[in-house]
């Protein structure tokens, strides 16, 4: 759940900055494209996924030093969203996601998940808060 939050405030903040809400993490170069995406939130994304991928392989039987590639592109058109019926406060979006990884010796693999998220609509310009 905390992931998701801080990935969707990061593409907030591109977007009331008023560029596009896109951000690209680079995990091999521990990387975060564009730099305005470069935030606290951001950098706590990419260090929680950073400290998971070692048990993630293990518990998978594979070698996480074969890994070459692994990037996430995440993207929300907020320009899209709709206000649901019934629910005049609120916004409805498609967060989408794009995997690409590598590993050595194999193909470039690349995984597309969409999902659709439904927002207090002040949230669009205020974030989303830390559930406590």
């Amino acid at each position: 759940m905390k992931s998701g939050r801080l990935a969707v405030n990061v593409l907030i903040d591109l977007y009331n900055l008023k560029i596009e809400p896109k951000a690209i993490f680079d995990f091999i170069n521990k990387s975060i494209l564009p730099t305005e995406a470069r935030t606290k939130e951001s950098n706590e994304l990419l260090k929680d996924y950073l400290n998971w991928l070692p048990d993630h392989f293990v518990r998978h039987n594979c070698d996480l030093t074969k890994l070459e590639k692994l990037e996430i592109t995440i993207w929300i058109d907020f320009d899209k969203a709709i206000t649901p019926q019934g629910m005049s406060n609120c916004k409805e979006f498609v967060v989408h996601t794009k995997t690409k990884w590598k590993v050595n010796g194999r193909d470039e693999h690349i995984i597309d998940i969409t999902q659709t998220e439904v927002i207090k609509e002040n949230f669009i310009k205020l974030r989303i808060p830390e559930l406590k």
